[in-house]
């Protein structure tokens, strides 16, 4: 399961809006959804990451909208959970039931889609606009919007639920910034999710290591 930051290239990707407007109380957050419960729990999950951002530093008075689709979404021949197009400001997301179809061929972090794990997918997309609004080096890398979107979606998870799914891997944090790389992340998504948040919840400081991450690109400590 690969979460990219992705710009989308042709106007006959863009969506149609076809889905209703949903009443969200995030202001500069618009979303769409054919269900009502979809959108409500949507919205919640934009607010959770939202105040977990902003208390680690971030500047989160962003624009976006967020399209609930009923369709499996992909990207390069694979299949993703979510997809943020940088230059749009757009999110989309599957439906929750269309979400628990391609959990039953690609289960998240090996393990069911309920509606908690549903809505981290949506933070995690969340983190990455807010990432794209808080970034002050040229080009950021793509390890670095990873590492920030699933730090957001582990840290946003129910505690019993986020215990349960790392409880699921064996894998140390990183060890040090030079180890945040494109190579980890390409191998295993998920593993690097899990390491990217051990090594989250090991900083003395964090809210001060995001800063450091949203300045400069990743290096080694020496």
């Amino acid at each position: 399961m690969r979460l990219l930051l992705v710009a989308l290239l042709s106007l006959a990707n863009a969506p149609g809006y076809s889905a209703t407007r949903v009443a969200c109380p995030v202001q500069g957050v618009t979303v769409f959804s054919d269900r009502v419960d979809d959108g409500k729990l949507a919205c919640q999950a934009v607010g959770t990451a939202l105040a977990f951002m902003r208390d680690l530093g971030f500047r989160v008075n962003v624009r976006f909208t967020l399209d609930l689709v009923d369709r499996p979404l992909s990207l390069h021949g694979k299949e993703v959970k979510g997809t943020y197009d940088a230059r749009r400001f757009h999110i989309e997301v599957p439906s929750f039931s269309q979400a628990q179809l391609m959990a039953q061929r690609h289960p998240p972090f090996g393990r069911s889609m309920c509606r908690a794990m549903w809505q981290s997918f949506v933070a995690h997309e969340v983190a990455h606009a807010v990432a794209q609004a808080n970034f002050r080096v040229l080009k950021p890398s793509l390890e670095a919007h990873e590492y920030i979107a699933y730090v957001v979606q582990l840290a946003t998870l129910p505690e019993t639920l986020r215990q349960q799914l790392l409880e699921g891997f064996d894998n140390q944090a990183f060890q040090h910034e030079k180890q945040i790389n494109r190579i980890f992340l390409q191998l295993d998504p998920e593993v690097f999710a899990v390491k990217a948040y051990r090594h989250y919840v090991a900083q003395p400081d964090p809210k001060a290591f995001f800063q450091r991450l949203l300045n400069r690109r990743l290096s080694s400590p020496h």
